[in-house]
Order: structure tokens, then sequence, then C-alpha cells
């Protein structure tokens, strides 16, 4: 069954032009034709599950890549030789695909190219027809309920496999190990997927992130999420606070136990009154909790925070908490 699959991208691929699958129908044409030969190939071999031999077609997909790069001197040549990494990519989907060490080998051969995956996370958090004003490409998914669908599927078989990819770190001044949900997407600034649904003001995303293990202060630069959210609210006049916006600050608060004041090296009490001077609007109306700034926060905000931090750190958010040997309720509160 290999040989199919290794015969289908040689002569598929050596029929296009180089630029034969820039257009989204192009590619959707050549994943349907892959599809078929997948069907095929089940029916032909009784022995044969889908699984393997989705995975097969993945991997032929990814040996196709290397190959072309290895006969280039180890740099891709882009086209539709890396866009071959997308047709499996989709084929995966198609497919739901239960092996995370082949979703995982996928992952890193695009990370190695591309160094973001912003064509995974764009449709997902801006629609199928933002990533082309964006960044010039149309997204493989047919709307941003699938995208959403897909970022899901992706961020699982990552976690699964406990993905990092070595990325550059803003706190270190150096090269470390970066998690698949937190690589910041080339075309928004290189901000990391959670800051760029911040900004987007698309709490629903944002609860998606972290639910999945996103870091709630993401390393790629910028200023903390919280104080950029608390920058836009306090624009509004009238104390008028958009919901999108107070929701996602909501949802950060939830996985914050304390609200680090800006304005170092100056001493405490200094940067505690420049703070109030700045957000005090915000703090009369409650969307910021006083104890997370400048008192002692709630026991159970302190060990929810620990406990996720726990399960991020291992690569278990958010299936690990089902393992938890607590009461539902506890769970539930855990998972935000």
């Amino acid at each position: 069954m290999e040989y199919v699959f290794e015969v289908f991208f040689e002569e598929s691929f050596r029929k296009l032009e180089r630029s034969g699958l820039k257009s989204r129908q192009s590619r959707r044409d050549v994943i349907d034709h892959l599809n078929s030969v997948i069907s095929g190939c089940i029916e032909g071999r009784k022995t044969a599950t889908d699984q393997l031999a989705v995975a097969l077609a993945v991997k032929s997909a990814i040996d196709y890549h290397r190959k072309m790069k290895y006969g280039n001197h180890e740099v891709c040549m882009m086209g539709k030789f890396h866009n071959v990494l997308y047709i499996a990519l989709r084929v995966a989907w198609d497919w739901s695909l239960e092996d995370s060490g082949v979703i995982r080998t996928l992952l890193e051969e695009i990370y190695q190219c591309e160094k973001t995956f912003e064509r995974i996370f764009l449709g997902a958090l801006f629609g199928s027809n933002a990533p082309h004003f964006i960044a010039g490409w149309k997204s493989d998914f047919k709307d941003q309920d699938e995208n959403l669908r897909a970022l899901v599927f992706f961020l699982h078989h990552a976690g699964n496999s406990k993905l990092t990819f070595p990325h550059y770190s803003y706190a270190y001044h150096n090269t470390v190990p970066t998690k698949f949900i937190d690589i910041p997407i080339e075309s928004c600034g290189k901000a990391a997927p959670l800051r760029t649904a911040i900004q987007a003001s698309a709490p629903d995303i944002v609860m998606i992130l972290l639910r999945h293990g996103a870091d709630p202060n993401p390393d790629d630069g910028g200023a903390p999420p919280i104080l950029s959210l608390l920058d836009k609210l306090r624009e509004n006049e009238n104390r008028s606070y958009p919901y999108q916006l107070v929701s996602c600050l909501k949802l950060l608060l939830t996985c914050t136990v304390m609200i680090e004041l800006p304005y170092k090296p100056n001493l405490f009490h200094v940067r505690k009154e420049m703070f109030e001077t700045k957000y005090g609007t915000l703090i009369e109306d409650n969307l910021i909790p006083r104890e997370q700034v400048f008192g002692v926060p709630k026991l159970k905000l302190i060990c929810r925070c620990q406990v996720r931090n726990l399960l991020r750190n291992a690569f278990q958010l958010p299936r690990g908490i089902a393992k938890l040997a607590v009461p539902r309720k506890i769970k539930k509160y855990i998972d935000l």
C-alpha cells in the first residue's frame, strides 16, 4: 500500500506546475483524488484499516516533501513541494487520524520550513476568507467553525505527543522549547495565538486556547495581555465596556492569581498609586478584583491556577482534569 501512495505523489505532482497548488480549489482537487485512492486501498485490502491507510498516505506526503527538500540541499522548494504537507494535513483531518506520532511528524515538518503555524490558526481566528487578505492564501477549511474544530484536533494531537518547537524566548533571550499552541503567528506581528485572539476580541477562541493550555502570559515580546485589555477598556467613554473585551478579561483573570503591577523598578506603593490612577474606574466598576491586584487572592483561585499550571506543564490540559481524584464540581471549576 505504501507503494500506491508513493506513486500517487510522484505522478500527480510531476504533472503539476510549481504553483499548481496555490489556489484552494486545486488543493481540494488533489485532496479529493487522494481520499479516493485511500478509499480504494481500504476496499481492495480487507486487512487494511482506515487508520492504517490514512497514516501511510500522510507519511508518503511527508516523505515526498523530504525527498524534494533533500534534492535541493535541505532547502524547501516551497510551491507545490511544500503544499503537499497541507494536502496531508487536510487528509489527516478528513479521516480523523488517531496516530499522534504521525501528526507530530507532519507538524514538525511544517515548522522546519515556516517557523509558524499561521495556516492552521488564522482561519480559526478570523474565518476562512480572512487569511487571503492577511497572508495571501485561502484556508483549506470551508468556514470558521470547521477551522476551529480542525485547530482543536491538532491541539489534541500536539498535547498527546508533548510536542514542542525551538523558538526564541524574550524572557530568557534564548531559544527554548515552545508548545504548538504558543508558537507566534508571523503575519500577526509575531503575536502568540492567544494574544491575537484577544486583540480580535474573540472570547470563544480565547476560551478554547486557554482550555487547551495556552500560556495566559505568552512569551512573545508583548505586554501582559491583561494590561493590554485594561488599556483597551479604559478607552471607552461613559464606562460603556464592550461585552467581548470584558469576557476576554474575565477569562484571563480565571487563570491568573495576581495582576503584576507595571512601572518597575518603582517601589510598590508608587506602582500601586500609579495603577490606581490609571485603572481606578475599572476597579470601581468591579472589572478588576481588588484582591488580585493589591490584596490576597481567594484560596480557590490560587488552587485552580496551580493545578492548571501543573497540568499545562505536563501537556494534560484539558483532558487531564477528568483524571483528577476530586468531585465533579471541582473539575468543572478547574476547567474554566
